[in-house]
């Protein structure tokens, strides 16, 4: 279970609410460990987890979900289902438990719409008139009103930035899924480097990237891979452009394993380097080392953005990005980022992506991303492959 219970009761108790409710696909995991996918794919089914502050959360879902919720062994045991699904059952003793609870809900009555079997379950939950959190990320505007309007007694407030800060403190099982998700993603990057030689395409890269992430359990979420002037490129999809000798290779890479991610970012050089190349690398580098080495419990994460940056300065660098890294976990790109205006302080538990790309397109790019968890004391690398230019 993902949930950290102890913050997200304490982030209740803060902002005067009975209850939060989970709308989003990830806000819904990360209560219920139940993924939408339905929403995913764009096909309009809504799902909702609340946490009340006191008493028993439930979930609302689809009924043609129902096999999904029920696979997901989450943790919360209400489960209200809305909707119908045509399909016959048969009961046999036979049958494994799985199939008995999925004959059990499909079977058992249900609402007609997301938004009536969550306004009948808050009203069961003597939650009607209280003060609830609801999470507006991704929730259509449609769903709000009918909520709204059927719970005329309820106090509704914005609860997407609470969520979201309940979300960044990462519980012990969270931190080790996004260990596991990085500790694929980096062997996979490194099959990928054993196979560079000149006349690479970056396609190939790509699959050999690809196939090793998937051998070990994981799903590829991102495998951007430029050669050459195409190492400059914002978003390299790669391509059939082949490698010579003096070819910059810029890797933005990542893998999805139990629903987390892992995000890191390398650079290699065939055969040769050059002074210039040498001098970049040592700009991206001594900011990225300078920026981690400043995370601590307790600091504002634009402090972390204004080390790096003017590390950044320091080489002339003046267009320094809007943003040179972010928080991981559910999502790959999580809220706080760091930037010059984000207030936020870290916390231990946090794990935070410092991210220094150097993109200067007609020359070429270099980049370095690394997963840092912030500790009690300072920071640990969940990032384990050597922070260096690969000559390869």
């Amino acid at each position: 279970m993902p949930l950290n219970k102890e913050l997200a009761k304490k982030v209740m108790q803060n902002i005067g609410v009975e209850a939060i409710i989970a709308a989003s696909v990830p806000n819904v995991f990360y209560i219920s460990d139940y993924m939408n996918l339905g929403a995913q794919l764009g096909c309009g089914y809504q799902s909702y987890a609340v946490l009340p502050l006191d008493g028993e959360p439930f979930i609302i879902a689809p009924i043609n979900e129902a096999d999904l919720v029920i696979d997901s062994i989450t943790w919360i045991k209400n489960i209200q289902y809305y909707g119908c699904l045509n399909v016959k059952t048969t009961k046999n003793p036979k049958s494994s438990e799985i199939t008995k609870k999925l004959i059990t809900a499909i079977t058992s009555p249900t609402a007609e719409t997301s938004c009536d079997a969550l306004v009948i379950a808050i009203s069961s939950q003597g939650l009607a008139t209280k003060n609830l959190a609801l999470d507006f990320s991704l929730i259509p505007y449609t769903q709000y009103e009918s909520i709204q309007k059927n719970l005329p007694d309820a106090t509704i407030i914005d609860g997407t930035g609470p969520l979201m800060k309940i979300r960044s403190v990462k519980t012990s099982e969270e931190i080790a899924r996004i260990q596991r998700s990085t500790e694929i993603t980096e062997k996979a990057m490194e099959d990928a480097l054993e196979i560079i030689h000149p006349e690479i395409m970056e396609i190939n890269l790509s699959s050999m990237f690809n196939y090793s992430v998937t051998e070990d359990g994981g799903r590829v979420t991102n495998s951007f891979i430029g050669i050459g002037e195409r190492s400059a490129f914002p978003n390299p999809e790669p391509t059939t452009l082949s490698a010579v000798k003096g070819d910059l290779i810029r890797f933005q890479l990542g893998s999805i394993i139990n629903n987390y991610n892992s995000n890191i970012s390398r650079t290699a050089i065939i055969e040769k380097s050059s002074n210039e190349v040498e001098k970049r690398w040592k700009t991206v580098i001594d900011a990225q080392t300078s920026a981690i080495e400043s995370i601590k419990h307790g600091i504002q994460i634009k402090e972390i953005y204004n080390i790096a940056k003017k590390e950044l300065s320091k080489a002339g660098i003046k267009d320094c990005p809007t943003s040179l890294g972010h928080c991981i976990g559910i999502e790959c790109n999580e809220k706080p980022w760091i930037t010059n205006d984000e207030k936020t302080e870290l916390q231990e538990g946090m794990v935070i992506n410092v991210d220094i790309p150097y993109l200067d397109v007609g020359w070429g790019g270099i980049q370095l991303e690394d997963t840092i968890l912030v500790t009690k004391k300072g920071f640990k690398f969940l990032t384990n492959t050597e922070r260096a230019l690969y000559l390869i």
